[in-house]
């Protein structure tokens, strides 16, 4: 694809091409994983997201779920579904709650970051 093209695409989600490619990369990667069985606790994934400034300064990792998951926050536009999967993803949480969600990458404020 032309960087044309690509910059005129990533204009529409309001960011930058490269974050958008390596964004749509990271998504795909994931999905690959979930279609054949894998696992993503606890995983460390190869194919990374480039993330805003403002999330590596606070020590937020690009090789977690969690780094795709504010991604997906950037790129998906609907509110209500958006807090729908955020509620969703607090029901697992809560219902596992032996589970380190820390080895995902998900910080202390992790709803918040996901909700603003």
């Amino acid at each position: 694809m032309l960087n044309r093209d690509k910059k005129a695409i990533a204009k529409s989600f309001g960011v930058g091409y490269t974050y958008l490619e390596s964004w749509l990369e990271s998504i795909s990667y994931v999905r690959n994983i979930c279609a054949h069985y894998g696992r993503l606790y606890n995983a460390k994934l190869s194919k990374t997201p480039i993330l805003y400034r403002e999330y590596i300064q606070s020590g937020i990792g690009n090789n977690r779920i969690y780094g795709v998951l504010l991604c997906l926050k950037q790129l998906l536009k609907n509110d209500t579904h958006w807090k729908f999967f955020v509620d969703n993803i607090e029901i697992l949480i809560e219902k596992y709650e032996y589970v380190r969600i820390d080895t995902m990458g998900f910080p202390d404020n992790w709803k918040s970051l996901l909700s603003s």
